[in-house]
């Protein structure tokens, strides 16, 4: 890795090192210090000379390809799927209930994946273990690719969500060992507009090759990122695998939380995407995942609170008011994001009729908008950590705004509305990606020892937890609510939701152009309520950044 070119300081480094993360940390010491000099001025010129005297190498260079490359992937799989998913429906004749959890289990995997691969850093070199999540989300995909059945396409998304939740966790870890401390937050702007673009290809590429071909080649198209990091990670980190030292900090780390977190998370999202659909809300199919769940969470309280050794959800972690505030921004910001691309796929489906590609564009109004401000802000405003807290709240507002005049959108909603509102919402979204990872970089900077689980990680799997939450959930009230709306103008909700699918390809139950715009006018109601939801988790968002304005 390229180190910063040491310039003539009357400082000497103190070297020290974490035997449970491998890092070394440089502290300089000042032998003269000035009477009267401030400190903290001392540290901004440090980190301002740091930053203009690294210059990355060649090796430096590939690791930042790799992580681009890697990064991208894993935002393009999770949203291919959001253009697919009336399609597979019908192809495997599946209700679309069922059809929700090809995008769930991919979030899923990836949030649980990335606590895991994060701790294997510590113990192995970076090298083997990228390689391992590339080859994961590599055979995952030709799983997919193949498949006959939904068993075999969630069986090969969980497979595709492991890797590709440990690949971009190892993104985040690699930019925050080979590059200065000081340009860490900018550095990993250029990850997050990455990932933008991977979130704008996604919908693209799914409807095209839906419109066109077939589902199928939306997972050959994946095969372009899995080929080109195999590719590039040989020549960028090295594939040692570790010394027999460091292998006994596989017993310290915290593997037990971690798996108590994942039950916990699968507990309650198959319970919620049972209830009241598959099965009824007061039987014990229902209540049975989700007690498990909470029993699942409580006892990772307890755990990370008694026993833990290095806990990744103690108090280090949530050490204030501040930083819990953060994470769960950063939650709401993830359940927001995801629901309103997957939603509003649904809505130009169902109620104006539009084609997979043509949703899939609408979106380009959100992804392609957001990347704007999430760059200006990123790159401009990296080091003002003090700037964040009115860029969250504006992001909020703006979020809350758009969310809120969702509930507006009908089957009869002109064009310029909808786009305005979209530009909004992604105005929002780009103010809150960045601003939120200039805190969490923050937070970083004020820890005094190195933890398992970076701030930086830990938000990214925050997001995953929200945006795991947003499909079943918005799934759960759009497909109760637009029951109801069916039983009340006489269509028969089993039939819709059982034979061949989905509502938009069911041409058989539609027998005359009155009955499609009553079917329209019901789809527009029940996304109505999913636009609540939106709107008051957004709200939520809101409220936990006014806790930021506290601190000192």
């Amino acid at each position: 890795m390229g180190r910063p070119v040491q310039e003539t300081f009357d400082t000497e480094p103190k070297i020290t090192f974490d035997p449970f993360t491998s890092l070394q940390s440089v502290d300089h010491v000042s032998s003269n210090p000035v009477a009267g000099e401030s400190r903290i001025q001392l540290f901004e010129s440090e980190q301002i000379t740091e930053e203009k005297s690294w210059r990355p190498h060649i090796r430096d260079k590939l690791v930042f390809i790799c992580i681009v490359i890697l990064a991208m992937m894993d935002a393009f799989d999770s949203t291919v799927m959001i253009t697919v998913l009336p399609t597979l429906a019908n192809e495997f004749d599946q209700p679309i209930l069922n059809i929700l959890w090809v995008n769930t289990i991919y979030l899923l995997s990836s949030a649980t994946s990335q606590l895991f691969f994060t701790m294997l850093c510590d113990v192995f070199s970076h090298g083997p273990i990228w390689i391992i999540a590339v080859l994961c989300t590599t055979i995952g995909t030709g799983i997919c690719s193949g498949s006959m059945s939904l068993t075999e396409i969630i069986v090969g998304r969980l497979l595709q969500g492991i890797g590709g939740g440990g690949a971009l966790s190892l993104c985040f870890v690699m930019m925050e060992e080979s590059a200065p401390q000081s340009i860490h937050s900018r550095y990993s702007c250029y990850i997050l507009l990455t990932r933008l673009i991977g979130f704008i290809l996604g919908p693209i590429v799914g409807g095209l090759f839906v419109s066109n071909t077939n589902w199928t080649w939306a997972f050959y198209f994946n095969f372009i990122f899995c080929a080109l990091g195999l590719l590039a990670i040989p020549f960028a980190v090295d594939l040692r695998t570790c010394k027999d030292a460091q292998l006994r900090k596989l017993r310290v780390l915290d593997w037990s939380g971690a798996m108590l977190a994942s039950v916990g998370l699968t507990g309650i999202l198959l319970g919620v995407s049972w209830a009241g659909v598959a099965h009824q809300l007061y039987q014990w199919q229902t209540w049975a995942p989700i007690t498990l769940g909470i029993v699942a969470f409580l006892a990772l309280v307890f755990y990370e609170s008694q026993w833990a050794l290095h806990p990744q959800f103690g108090a280090r972690v949530f050490r204030d008011l501040s930083a819990t505030m953060t994470y769960i921004g950063c939650f709401c910001h993830g359940f927001v994001i995801f629901c309103q691309l997957q939603f509003f796929v649904f809505y130009f489906m169902c109620t104006k009729y539009f084609s997979a590609t043509l949703s899939g564009v609408t979106l380009l109004a959100i992804t392609g908008f957001a990347v704007v401000p999430a760059a200006v802000v990123g790159i401009l405003l990296a080091r003002e950590s003090q700037c964040s807290k009115w860029i969250i709240s504006g992001g909020w507002i703006l979020t809350t705004l758009a969310a809120g005049c969702s509930i507006l959108l009908n089957r009869i909603t002109p064009t310029v509305a909808w786009v305005f509102l979209f530009l909004t919402a992604g105005l929002g979204h780009g103010l809150l990606l960045s601003s939120y990872n200039i805190r969490v970089h923050s937070i970083a900077k004020n820890d005094e020892a190195a933890l398992s689980t970076k701030p930086i990680v830990m938000s990214l799997f925050m997001r995953a937890w929200g945006m795991a939450f947003a499909v079943p959930i918005g799934g759960l009230i759009f497909l109760a609510r637009f029951g109801y709306e069916l039983q009340n103008i006489g269509l028969e909700w089993e039939l819709i939701n059982t034979a061949r699918g989905y509502l938009i390809l069911m041409e058989q139950v539609i027998k005359s152009d009155s009955e499609s715009e009553v079917i329209k006018d019901a789809s527009a109601l029940a996304l109505q309520v999913v636009w609540e939801v939106i709107a008051g988790v957004a709200a939520m968002g809101g409220i936990s950044s006014l806790f930021l304005w506290r601190e000192n």
